[in-house]
């Protein structure tokens, strides 16, 4: 990397702290306004906080692309504000060789995206939900042991979730009426069909018979009608508490139990696409800035606000796509490439018409190399 590769990655990586500071904190404060709503005597203002502070990562890659193209737009038009891309025309930088610097800089934002998504956002989310479910049950569900919870006589717990959702680690007691243990069942995970219906898988089931206590180990074992998703607060954590791995096996899950899947997998291939759509956000900004004239304040303005616009709009409008998607029961591949395509399209008409302004421009122009 020369010295103006590293000149350009340092202006970008300023603005998009600068804007990642901004806009994070102002949605984590709409956040927070939130999360008070659900304040009572056992969830408090100051898990309130930790549960926004938890979650501000995830928040920040939800945002990504919005950020991307705001600091990348703030980075470029401050260096041609400052006649800094006009002295690297004048040293012989072409469009070009200033896309491929801003692109090192910006294929690194996409790296770090995607480790994040993996191995910060999820993780943080995940401790943050479990938090305030600990906070919230009263008791009902303990931290490192799982949730306990009664029906009449049958008393469950549940120590854990794997991929964040798959229950396992799974005990069921059932007494009689007059207070003796009838049925003993240990499970090491369980899937959940349908609305309530539970089967428990690798099971060890000791029964009393006849004055003796029975031990038997099944496969496979059907609970019937149980507990909904809604009615376990284990089971509602969210997909952001989920890596791309964990939501990656858990569709392959239910797709070959013949579940639902195309909610986590429309969310598996969200989290693939979105650090690519923000690098993609960040590259647009050079159009808007290499080609303008620094000195016609006005029209410069117009293309910064109508790019940071761009930017909002391409949030708001991957939401819709992807609610609609699911609605239509599109293909979750197709519906998260959706909107990458229409910013790839977008961005070759763009610098299609860059390059080809700066052509022409060096062409009309006596005594400029080429």
């Amino acid at each position: 990397m020369g010295c103006l590769d590293r000149y350009i990655a340092v202006a970008l990586l300023k603005g998009w702290i600068l804007v990642l500071l901004v806009v994070v904190s102002v949605f984590s404060l709409f956040a927070l306004v939130v999360e008070l709503d659900h304040v009572d005597n056992s969830y408090q203002i100051m898990d309130a906080l930790m549960f926004v502070l938890l979650t501000i990562p995830q928040r920040a890659l939800d945002l990504a692309p919005v950020i991307a193209l705001l600091g990348s737009l703030i980075a470029l038009a401050s260096m041609a504000r400052h006649n800094e891309l006009m002295a690297m025309q004048a040293a012989g930088v072409t469009p070009s060789r200033f896309i491929r610097s801003v692109a090192l800089v910006t294929a690194l934002l996409v790296l770090l995206l995607g480790l994040a998504s993996e191995y910060l956002s999820a993780p943080l989310y995940l401790r943050a939900e479990t938090q305030r479910m600990l906070v919230s049950s009263n008791g009902g569900l303990l931290a490192g042991r799982g949730l306990w919870s009664n029906d009449r006589r049958r008393f469950f717990n549940v120590r854990g979730l794997r991929d964040g959702y798959v229950p396992e680690g799974i005990d069921l007691y059932q007494f009689e009426p007059d207070g003796k243990l009838r049925v003993s069942i240990h499970a090491s995970h369980a899937e959940v069909k349908g609305t309530r219906e539970w089967i428990l898988i690798d099971v060890w089931r000791k029964q009393l018979v006849d004055g003796r206590l029975v031990s038997r180990h099944l496969e496979r074992l059907e609970m019937g009608d149980f507990w909904s998703r809604e009615e376990l607060p284990l089971l509602s954590f969210s997909t952001a508490a989920m890596s791309v791995t964990g939501l990656y096996r858990y569709a392959a899950h239910l797709q070959a139990t013949g579940q639902r899947a195309g909610r986590f997998q429309l969310a598996f291939w969200q989290r693939i696409t979105w650090p690519l759509a923000a690098g993609i956000m960040a590259l647009l900004a050079i159009p808007a800035c290499f080609g303008a004239d620094p000195q016609r304040n006005q029209a410069f303005a117009r293309r910064v606000t109508l790019g940071a616009i761009a930017g909002i709009l391409f949030y708001l409008g991957t939401r819709i796509i992807y609610t609609g998607g699911m609605l239509l029961k599109l293909p979750p591949l197709l519906v998260a490439l959706l909107p990458l395509v229409l910013l790839l399209s977008v961005g070759g008409v763009l610098f299609s018409r860059l390059l080809a302004g700066r052509v022409t421009q060096r062409r009309g122009i006596p005594g400029v190399r080429q």
